[in-house]
């Protein structure tokens, strides 16, 4: 299965070769193209780029993996299968309406934070919960992973979707808000209903004994897999609405790493409490407020807190060193993070410091595949980047110089054309924007509103379909689905999103 994963990858990277030594590569500026010849991908590179890539992208690596390690301790404890359970077998016979608040939990995070990696963390306990139920796994990845993916096509005020639009293309943060909002509600609707409508739920389910530390559950390699159960003998049959179910989720945690042995109930508390306050630090610390409406609280603060002084000695500025004011936070700080979130949980419920990091290694071990293909799904990107920096220009140059000349004047489906090839190249919204904006830049100002709103949506749904994307490569590792399966899976949906992206787009134009 992840070999046919790196398949995907690999022959997305081998089309971008092909098209290098076919395609010139160009650079525009003041509305002129100028085309600077062939500059293909020669042998040597097919091997040292996707190394080069790991290496540019390691912070993507590191946080996958420490999502793993997270999770490693979190079900070490015990309490994270207690917390499955217990909402399985809360909503027995109501699973649907697990699916539907998943999809909308998802979406509304997303398209308001736009903070779609650290989101990201919250997958694999959903995922837990969905599986539990005996969905199967591509409808687990469409209700979490394919939810936070419409939620960027709909993004609101998210900063790296919304706000790398706005900024990048000089727009307000209210930019198409209404269009935006109702492109959220309609497709997070069209979402359900089509998730609902190809969901799979087995027939059986299993009436076992919920005990503290349960054993895996082994599952059979078909696609719609379908949970082993054990046999229950006549007399202890529960009655219907009363079955306890035994959690089937694809944890981070590796299989061989014991539990420590718990009572059956343990508290699942603090596990909540900590996983929500990391949260909301992760948000209010990476999404950056002064870019996104201009509000300096948190910049005021950080210099305040700095000044303090014991003496002539600026104490916080030491011990702080090297912190970044709140809103400015990246990857590394969520790294952190999630580190010391891991270590109080370990703290609370009395882990010691070598089961901590036993399970933790356990858990980065069994995310780690899943860490190097979200590393290796920037492998063109990091091509077009080196060219970019090198100022000889991209492929990409010549093919949006050719597909804008289609039209002199403001086009919808031309906008929404190109920022979907687009975004099979550039897999990060900020490198697309900054790609098209000299193609669009001299449109009239409300039509540069509306393709900032057809960018960042078709960009969303490109997200879903190309092998190239970190975060749909992430979730089928996770999930441990087929790329061509997804594809099957979600095209239908992705064509309903693009046209109805540019059915908007075009009656915008005419407002």
């Amino acid at each position: 299965m992840k070999r046919n994963l790196l398949k995907a990858i690999g022959i997305s990277f081998l089309i971008f070769v092909v098209l290098s030594w076919l395609i010139p590569v160009s650079t525009y500026s003041s509305g002129d193209l100028t085309t600077n010849g062939i500059d293909p991908v020669g042998l040597f590179d097919l091997f040292t780029v996707p190394v080069s890539t790991i290496v540019t992208f390691a912070l993507y690596v590191i946080v996958f993996a420490v999502i793993g390690g997270l999770y490693g301790v979190m079900e070490k404890t015990g309490a994270l299968t207690e917390w499955i359970q217990r909402v399985a077998n809360r909503f027995d016979g109501k699973e649907k309406r697990v699916v539907v608040f998943t999809i909308i939990f998802f979406v509304v995070l997303s398209s308001v934070t736009g903070l779609i990696l650290p989101l990201f963390v919250l997958v694999p306990l959903f995922a837990g919960i969905l599986l539990a139920m005996n969905f199967n796994k591509i409808t687990a990845m469409a209700s979490t992973v394919g939810a936070l993916l419409v939620g960027s096509i709909c993004s609101t005020y998210g900063f790296n979707i919304t706000g790398y639009t706005k900024n990048i293309l000089a727009l307000d943060m209210n930019n198409q808000i209404w269009a935006k909002v109702i492109l959220l509600v309609l497709l997070t609707a069209i979402l359900i209903f089509f998730v609902l409508k190809y969901s799979k739920i087995s027939a059986k389910k299993a009436a076992v004994k919920v005990e503290a530390t349960p054993k895996k559950v082994e599952t059979k390699k078909a696609e719609t897999k379908k949970v082993e159960t054990k046999k229950v003998t006549k007399k202890a049959a529960p009655k219907k609405g009363t079955q306890k179910k035994k959690t089937t989720a694809n944890l981070a945690v590796a299989k061989d790493v014991k539990k420590v042995n718990v009572k059956k109930g343990i508290s699942i508390l603090p596990l909540i409490v900590i996983l929500v306050l990391l949260m909301l630090v992760t948000f209010a610390g990476m999404y950056n407020w002064y870019y996104s409406f201009e509000i300096e609280l948190f910049n005021d603060l950080h210099s305040t807190i700095m000044g303090v002084k014991i003496g002539d000695f600026p104490i916080f500025e030491h011990l702080l060193s090297g912190s970044s004011e709140l809103g400015y936070w990246g990857n590394a700080e969520f790294i952190m993070l999630m580190i010391m979130a891991a270590a109080l949980i370990a703290w609370i419920y009395k882990l010691k410091l070598g089961q901590f990091v036993e399970s933790f290694i356990a858990g980065m071990k069994k995310m780690l595949p899943t860490a190097i293909y979200a590393g290796v799904a920037s492998v063109i990107l990091t091509v077009l980047y080196q060219a970019s920096y090198a100022g000889s220009g991209t492929l990409v140059d010549t093919l949006f110089g050719h597909t804008f000349d289609l039209s002199k004047d403001f086009n919808a489906p031309i906008v929404g054309i190109a920022s979907l090839y687009g975004s099979f190249f550039y897999n990060d919204l900020y490198y697309l924007l900054t790609s098209m904006q000299p193609y669009i830049a001299n449109f009239d100002g409300n039509m540069i509103g509306i393709a900032g709103l057809l960018i960042q949506s078709v960009y969303g749904i490109g997200m879903m379909l190309f092998p190239t994307s970190v975060i749909l490569i992430a979730g089928l590792s996770y999930f441990d689905v087929k790329f061509k399966d997804w594809f099957k899976y979600i095209w239908k949906f992705a064509l309903a999103a693009f046209i109805i992206v540019i059915i908007t787009g075009c009656i915008l134009m005419v407002l």
